[in-house]
């Protein structure tokens, strides 16, 4: 009887020992996967935040132009700028903290919004099939999988980027975009990876008569 569970016990080492050495081996592959979903569901989240509608992109480029209709001024109002990327952080942290407290719900059918709410209930944004892992993905849907789940580490912060250039002949091109960044954790089974994610939203691109202003020629 001892003999017996001496042997088991060696064989459950061995198979443990096994999986182990396999899961390790898996885990470089892993960490990619794994980063690719976190980033699929950062661009989700960040493509619907707060564009609530057109009139909130009125009016943030200031012109000045002399008496030959040349423009002497170029530049943007920082003050509206800045409450619309306060307003999109905002919203993506509000999202974020709904759906780690568990209580997200669903305002619709829509995809996005089915997704967010079993995100928020399960923790999990995704599963990755071990087969997929081991580049055998036709056995994909037969393999157990491996959840990957995520945790926000910090305020989600913002950075503004503009640029104006000439464009053609006698035309000058402006745009704006913000710059969004966050710091996740992402969780799989017996460890953690950080990861630090930016997304570029754009804002604003328009084209306007005239020479851009030599102050922004140096």
């Amino acid at each position: 009887m001892k003999k017996w569970i001496i042997t088991t016990l060696v064989l459950l080492i061995i198979i443990m020992a096994s999986m182990t050495g396999v899961y390790l081996k898996l885990i470089p592959t892993l960490k990619e996967y794994g980063k690719m979903e976190v980033e699929r569901f950062n661009q989700l989240i960040i493509s619907h935040c707060y564009f609530t509608s057109d009139s909130q992109y009125k009016n943030l480029v200031i012109i000045e132009r002399g008496e030959d209709n040349e423009i002497e001024l170029l530049d943007f109002d920082m003050v509206k700028v800045n409450e619309l990327a306060t307003a999109i952080v905002m919203d993506i942290e509000q999202t974020y903290a709904a759906l780690e407290e568990g209580t997200y719900l669903a305002s619709d059918d829509s995809y996005y919004q089915r997704r967010l709410q079993a995100v928020s209930r399960s923790g999990i944004i995704s599963q990755i099939p071990i087969a997929t892992l081991l580049n055998l993905p036709a056995f994909s849907f037969l393999s157990p999988s491996i959840p990957v789940r995520y945790k926000h580490l910090s305020s989600v912060g913002s950075s503004i980027i503009k640029n104006i250039e000439n464009y053609g002949v006698n035309h000058v091109m402006v745009e704006l975009s913000i710059e969004v960044k966050m710091d996740l954790t992402m969780i799989y089974p017996f460890f953690l990876q950080y990861h630090t994610h930016s997304i570029k939203i754009p804002v604003l691109l328009e084209i306007f008569q005239g020479q851009v202003p030599l102050v922004y020629s140096h």
